[in-house]
């Protein structure tokens, strides 16, 4: 649906967007790129026994430390791209990860296929970090 605003009640003289048009695209198009090399980026991680999960997100929840799970899901004929989150509770075989986001997400231990403790980053490291 078009919405013709009479050229009198502009606010301001619009010039038209054709000219962005391109630029907008190609950013779009590399964003796009970007993100689906990150996701396709990730290989298949050895499948642990659900004892050694369970360990390593009790490890992971006592320590406070980010975790980076892969799930036993697979979607195009690939897993599904990792989880990075810190664990945050668990219950009745669900675990709750505050992910990077700030948004959180409830898994079932029984489909996690391999989950390691991720070293966090300081950013005091970092040589951009004081630019």
């Amino acid at each position: 649906m078009e919405q013709t605003v009479p050229r009198e009640k502009w606010l301001y003289n619009d010039r038209g967007m054709m000219k962005w048009m391109g630029w907008l695209l190609s950013d779009h198009s590399a964003f796009m790129e970007k993100s689906k090399l990150q996701e396709a980026g990730k290989d298949v991680k050895p499948e642990m026994d659900q004892r050694q999960v369970s360990k390593n997100l009790a490890s992971a929840w006592e320590n406070g430390e980010v975790v980076t799970i892969q799930m036993n899901s697979i979607e195009d004929n690939s897993f599904v791209p990792e989880i990075k989150g810190q664990v945050i509770g668990f219950n009745a075989g669900q675990i709750y990860l505050l992910l990077e986001e700030g948004t959180t997400s409830r898994l079932n231990v029984e489909n996690i296929r391999y989950v390691t403790a991720t070293p966090s980053q300081k950013w005091w490291l970092d040589d951009n970090a004081l630019r």
